[in-house]
């Protein structure tokens, strides 16, 4: 990546927790850059910080030390795991609720709305509750959500990871899709390597407690892509680097309890 190529820039990141009285350092002096149009890929064993520094970058948390800086004004959306759908909304309403925020006129809102339910496959649905969703239905709502409002960066937080495997490898491929299609910034955290290295252009691998950025290594292929990419030789040599490098980290974490 070019050094003057960043949107979103994380520099020298470090957070600490207090709880029952004392610190906990959860992430230390982590440097995290996200090209303009890029997809990183965010990966560490469990309870690394990867959440917490996505959430930093969003501006949901502060860092207690370092600093996060936008290249201009960038407009951010979330996509998390559960959804965070408002249950007395229908699937047309909670995809322009954003819109209606953002103080977009009524028709504009609706109009650009059933534009987005269209392409992530949920039209007919329009009036639907999303009790009455499925799972992968209810998350493809909140990626329309997301996307509607036309962000600069999308910040996923393991959107995927409540969902049954069939149902995961048809979202990432909506995924992959709407990706092409917009070239949106965007940094996806997963617990799933296939994923990272499916999805991404690039994955960065954390550390153990206190998390820091490992590793960054880019994705050695071509896009657009789609799920035949799993079996690519290349894949398999990325997702066996990665995977020795996460063992070498449990590993020793739990040396360290």
């Amino acid at each position: 990546m070019a050094e003057d190529d960043w949107l979103i820039r994380a520099s020298a990141v470090t957070k600490v927790f207090t709880t029952n009285g004392r610190g906990v350092l959860a992430l230390e002096e982590v440097n995290l850059s996200l090209a303009r149009g890029s997809f990183t890929s965010l990966i560490g064993p469990s309870g690394c910080g990867k959440s917490t520094l996505l959430r930093i970058i969003g501006g949901i948390e502060t860092p207690s030390q370092g600093s996060v800086e936008h290249a201009g004004s960038a407009r951010i959306s979330f996509v998390f795991q559960d959804h965070a759908l408002f249950p007395w909304l229908t699937v047309l309403d909670n995809v322009a609720f954003g819109l209606k925020m953002a103080g977009v006129e009524p028709e504009e809102r609706k109009q650009r709305s059933q534009i987005w339910i269209e392409r992530v496959g949920l039209a007919g649905f329009e009036k639907a509750f999303p009790n009455a969703l499925s799972g992968g239905m209810r998350q493809r709502l909140s990626i329309a959500r997301a996307f509607v409002t036309e962000p600069d960066i999308l910040l996923m937080d393991e959107p995927m990871g409540a969902l049954d495997e069939q149902t995961r490898l048809l979202i990432q491929e909506d995924l992959l899709r709407l990706w092409e299609e917009t070239r949106k910034t965007v940094l996806l955290v997963t617990h799933s390597i296939d994923e990272a290295i499916l999805l991404g252009d690039r994955v960065s691998v954390m550390s153990r407690r206190p998390g820091r950025i490992k590793a960054n290594l880019d994705v050695p292929l071509e896009r657009p892509r789609s799920l035949h990419n799993m079996t690519d030789p290349r894949f398999v040599a990325l997702k066996d680097a990665i995977l020795n490098d996460l063992h070498d980290e449990v590993m020793a974490s739990m040396e360290s309890r």
